[in-house]
């Protein structure tokens, strides 16, 4: 379960007055009990106030354990030099208690100003300590949580790339699926069924000149469904030139664009090196994962954005590949901008540890650029 602020500022603080006065305790009473045999000894039988030197004893670890409550979970965060400034300066102020109340429960006159001077600054030395004792306690139990939340925290993320991924294979799944039942099939139909027609004038030894030219028609729109309706459905699946590098398939998708509309490619050689064919430091998701935010922007720049121009930029940026597209469009102002292809893309980039920032002015255009995280980047860096 993890606990809020409040919650875990008190677990701290819990941790670090136990940990620190059990062991002021465990000094207070078995120094008392020393002191007060070796004295006996020594005095041969003399009576020694025990019990008034362990409640002094305790009556500093209070004075102690008072003052750590007060501020000591703050203490860590604010440098190290104000932590041991304040543990020094309470713990000389235990040994001030201690001292004060051996005075008052007659275990010293106030005129043993030696003995006194001794016993506070053995009692300061336990207070300090003890506080080192309770502050690393503290502090382990801090870094323990903190690393537990960071698990927590991965494992989350872990789910939620699960989740996208398997939604974007459902969505993938079912852009093929009605591809392929919706244009290929009526296409393949109505062709079937002309051949049909075309195979029962056959039959009754009545072909007629219009029959070739039907032929000729059936050819071309096999050849249309086979050129455009199954290469767009294997497109969806994966981007063409994919295999040979990044920069390929990006140049393959430009390619397709009609050709009143002029686009730019431009390439880093850093990008270049990263996406050399010979010595590929890209793998397959992270080229994936660019092409598509370039496919995404320039679907978009042609449906909405009515461009005539797209620009699109290839960078390093540190341990990434920036990605840049910008078209000469209407853009989309305060009208819905981001459509929700891009939001699924911006959710997956933002699972992979990257990020997608969309920009746009009414009649100036849009810009989008995205940062694709490289492993090989990040772990050669």
């Amino acid at each position: 379960m993890r606990l809020g602020p409040q919650d875990a500022d008190r677990a701290d603080r819990w941790a670090l007055l136990f940990t620190t006065g059990s062991v002021m305790a465990v000094f207070s009473v078995g120094a008392a009990a020393q002191t007060a045999y070796v004295y006996s000894a020594l005095a041969e039988g003399a009576g020694v106030p025990v019990g008034a030197r362990i409640a002094a004893n305790l009556g500093a670890v209070v004075a102690m354990l008072a003052l750590l409550g007060w501020r000591g979970t703050e203490l860590p965060a604010r440098g190290s030099w104000r932590l041991v400034t304040w543990v020094m300066a309470a713990g000389l102020l235990a040994g001030l208690c201690r001292a004060g109340l051996q005075v008052l429960f007659g275990v010293y006159d106030a005129d043993h100003l030696r003995a006194l001077a001794i016993d506070l600054m053995s009692a300061a030395a336990v207070a300090w300590i003890a506080s080192a004792i309770g502050f690393t306690t503290m502090r382990g139990r801090r870094r323990l949580r903190a690393q537990i939340e960071h698990a927590a925290r991965g494992q989350v993320q872990i789910e939620l790339a699960l989740a996208a991924l398997q939604h974007e294979e459902v969505r993938v799944r079912r852009e093929v699926a009605e591809g392929l039942h919706g244009s290929v099939q009526q296409r393949l139909v109505l062709a079937v069924a002309r051949l049909d027609r075309l195979a029962e004038r056959l039959g009754r030894g009545s072909v007629e000149p219009a029959d070739l030219d039907m032929l000729a028609e059936l050819r071309a729109e096999l050849e249309t469904v086979r050129e455009a309706d199954i290469r767009a459905t294997s497109r969806m699946l994966y981007p063409d030139q994919l295999e040979v590098g990044m920069v390929p398939a990006i140049r393959a998708l430009l390619a397709r664009i009609p050709t009143s509309v002029n686009t730019r490619l431009g390439v880093a050689p850093e990008v270049r090196t990263l996406d050399d064919p010979a010595a590929p430091q890209l793998s397959q998701g992270e080229r994936l994962l660019a092409v598509r935010v370039v496919e995404e922007a320039v679907s978009n720049a042609l449906r909405h954005g009515r461009a005539e121009l797209i620009e699109v930029r290839l960078s390093r940026d540190a341990g990434a590949v920036q990605v840049s597209v910008w078209d000469d469009g209407v853009g989309f102002g305060d009208r819905p901008g981001p459509a929700s292809g891009t939001a699924r893309l911006a959710d997956r980039l933002r699972l992979a540890g990257g990020e997608l920032r969309l920009s746009s002015v009414p009649g100036d255009g849009t810009q989008v650029v995205a940062r694709v995280p490289v492993e090989s980047l990040r772990l050669n860096g």
